[in-house]
């Protein structure tokens, strides 16, 4: 007969197996969400586009918000929409919110300054979408194209979703990782993400 340590010890290890079993198999199944959204692009008319923030650089956008910027830019031509909103705040040390920057350069682009909404606040894609959700009321739109990153997709139509905003997926091809490392570091970062906001609300 086994004594009651070895016996606390036992269920002790039961226990802690089977919660790695658990937390293996919802890591997994929410990864492969996450890498089925990206690979969805749910274009169609609606009545702006949302192009999430991304870094800049000394006032320049940096090559994920300008792949991000030349996506909205080329659903716009194609009709999906007729207005663009740009977002982002202002990062630590910079002098320029991304928003800024993305107004800037879709006006170089030649498109109607009157046409692109600047949403300057957000920190994060939580901050940003409540921003844009309160700029949306205030300019009568109601449904979204997201452009944004492949593997941030899931993520963020999932917040769009709960923040009571009419939303549909643009992923931006030209973020997609490369190589498989990549495409796995960043699968992985965005299931970490995407349970923290559904799970503990973070």
């Amino acid at each position: 007969m086994q004594s009651p340590a070895k016996q606390w010890l036992r269920r002790s290890l039961r226990g802690l197996f089977a919660s790695i079993c658990l937390a293996s198999v919802l890591f997994i199944s929410t990864g492969y969400i996450v890498a089925r959204q990206a690979d969805r692009a749910e274009l169609r008319p609606v009545d702006a586009l949302l192009v999430l923030g991304a870094a800049q650089w000394d006032g320049e956008p940096s090559p994920v918000l300008e792949a991000r910027l030349t996506e909205a830019i080329r659903l716009y031509r194609l009709g999906y929409a007729r207005r663009i909103i740009v977002s982002g705040g202002t990062g630590l040390n910079d002098t320029r919110s991304e928003a800024s920057v993305a107004y800037d350069f879709l006006i170089e682009q030649s498109i109607d300054p009157t046409l692109i909404i600047s949403v300057a606040q957000g920190s994060d894609t939580r901050t940003t979408l409540l921003a844009v959700r309160d700029e949306m009321q205030r300019q009568q739109i109601d449904s979204l194209l997201i452009v944004t990153d492949p593997p941030h997709l899931l993520r963020a139509l999932k917040m769009a979703h709960d923040y009571g905003i009419t939303s549909f997926g643009a992923p931006v091809k030209a973020n997609t990782p490369t190589t498989n490392w990549a495409s796995i570091k960043a699968t992985s970062r965005e299931t970490l993400a995407y349970l923290a906001y559904v799970l503990l609300d973070q």
